[in-house]
């Protein structure tokens, strides 16, 4: 009876481990995102986020249309978040220095040069990431950048 019991123990202690890692980390998700962001692979990118997510760029605030600035949710509104920013930039460095995670919170930080198309000016910038996970995806993300070196670039 008691072979039962440890032999029951390990078998759901396996599903149990099994359950744990079924979702990737945190940190697993934000580099997948950056992976496929690095090789243009919208449908990768988009795969990344949460259905219901909420994406802030830079500030938490309605955006007209084309705006690049302000908050974008579900997937359709991160399908907008990658067309103004592929409409706007067109990207010459993008690092990631580091990323860290916690849980269900994960931080990322690097630089980044983009040329904005509509001046051809640089717009070199650190930036910050701040995301939530849920159910494996990026369930709110928050990005922080120079806007003020943006604004100087868009300046024609």
């Amino acid at each position: 009876m008691k072979s039962i019991v440890v032999l029951a123990t390990l078998l759901f202690g396996s599903v149990g481990l099994l359950a744990k890692s079924a979702s990737p980390s945190g940190e697993k998700v934000l580099e997948t995102f950056f992976s496929e962001f690095g090789k243009g692979n919208a449908k990768g990118v988009l795969n990344c986020f949460h259905p219901q997510t909420t994406i802030t760029a830079v500030r938490n605030q309605n955006r007209i249309e084309n705006q690049l600035y302000g908050t974008y949710t579900g997937i359709s509104g991160a399908e907008e978040f990658l067309k103004n920013m592929g409409s706007q930039f067109d990207t010459k460095r993008f690092q990631v220095d580091q990323i860290v995670g916690k849980k269900d919170w994960v931080f990322a930080s690097g630089s980044f040069l983009h040329i904005i198309k509509q001046t051809n000016k640089p717009f070199e910038s650190d930036w910050a990431l701040k995301v939530q996970i849920k159910d494996g995806k990026i369930f709110s993300y928050h990005f922080y950048e120079d806007s003020a070196s943006y604004l100087e670039a868009l300046d024609k």
